[in-house]
């Protein structure tokens, strides 16, 4: 991140949240305790593949998990062709995915995934718009089918008549519902942030206005992400903090962006308009919202659900689910 977009970025905080430019470690006392059994995941497009991956591959810290417009697991099989084909639906015929759950229990035996008996108590929440024209709906029934293999029919939820594009749907930022473009984010009536979490954690209270102001409780700061640059990954990530935690501690929510969605193509549009803070202000939940960035092999900043990383992009030892994965526990002092 630049110095120019740093302090872009600080100066839209201003009368807002709290904005600490200098970054604080994943163990300083600004960050509260957080009870491991409360962590989850979501993303959209690519940053939902790689929620879907990371649930996979590390079903022992995470779980539960909310999909936008994601891909099913190993559907490029480390391929570009793949992925810009068959992932996205431009071939004919539903996507081969029969085999996944299987092929998932033999990378557990083989140690490149966790355990999936552990997903089968996992709240999974699945979003498909109905006007998406780059993941069409035979790839979200594809994820949903991966998922039934996996996890009982009563913790999936699907959601597929909001009229949205390829977008993140909140009740009021961003533009047209069934638009596709820049921030990505799209006015839709429809709180999806608020949705996916109060799947994944029950008895959730709703946001008061308060809550829903941009100048609400709690503090939004920039921490360091060890082994990022190594992973294709921004080196700071943004952690919301709310004001108070329950008795055994803060819930942590990792949300992850979509494709020219990072903070240095969109600054904090995803990160304070997606709809995630006001809940996590009323709940006691810690957000974190790490970054991609891009790069020759990644020029729109996605993350890598096709193999750009190394051919073990995936696996529990990939870059960046073992970015991810080494940074939770530090979160969660496991």
């Amino acid at each position: 991140m630049t110095e120019g977009l740093r302090g872009r970025l600080a100066a839209s905080f201003a009368g807002s949240l709290l904005f600490l430019a200098g970054a604080a470690s994943a163990g300083s006392d600004v960050i509260p305790d957080i009870d491991p059994a409360g962590v989850t995941i979501s993303g959209i497009s690519s940053g939902a593949s790689m929620a879907h991956q990371i649930h996979v591959a590390y079903p022992e810290l995470v779980h539960g998990i909310g999909v936008v417009a994601g891909i099913p697991w190993n559907c490029a099989e480390g391929r570009l062709d793949l992925a810009l084909g068959r992932c996205t639906g431009k071939e004919e015929g539903a996507l081969p995915v029969e085999g996944v759950p299987d092929a998932i229990r033999a990378a557990h035996a083989a140690g490149t995934a966790g355990d999936p008996s552990l997903l089968e108590d996992d709240p999974v929440w699945l979003f498909h718009g109905a006007k998406d024209a780059l993941v069409p709906a035979k790839v979200a029934d594809a994820l949903a089918a991966v998922y039934s293999g996996l996890v009982p029919e009563s913790l999936i939820a699907r959601v597929d008549d909001i009229p949205a594009g390829h977008l993140f749907p909140t009740l009021d930022a961003g533009g047209a519902c069934d638009a596709a473009a820049t921030p990505w984010l799209g006015a839709c009536d429809y709180d999806a942030a608020g949705a996916l979490l109060g799947h994944l954690y029950d008895g959730l209270d709703t946001p008061s206005e308060a809550d829903r102001s941009a100048d609400g409780a709690g503090r939004l700061i920039e921490v360091e992400l060890p082994g990022a640059g190594e992973a294709g990954l921004d080196e700071k990530a943004w952690l919301f903090v709310p004001e108070s935690c329950p008795e055994n501690g803060c819930r942590l929510h990792v949300a992850l962006h979509g494709c020219a969605q990072a903070a240095a193509q969109v600054g904090t549009a995803f990160v304070e308009q997606a709809g995630y803070l006001p809940w996590a202000r009323a709940n006691g939940i810690v957000v974190a919202f790490p970054q991609a960035v891009a790069q020759p092999m990644n020029p729109l900043a996605c993350w890598d659900w096709w193999g750009y990383t190394g051919a073990d992009y995936l696996a529990r030892e990939g870059a960046q689910p073992k970015v991810l994965a080494e940074w939770v526990r530090s979160l969660t002092g496991n």
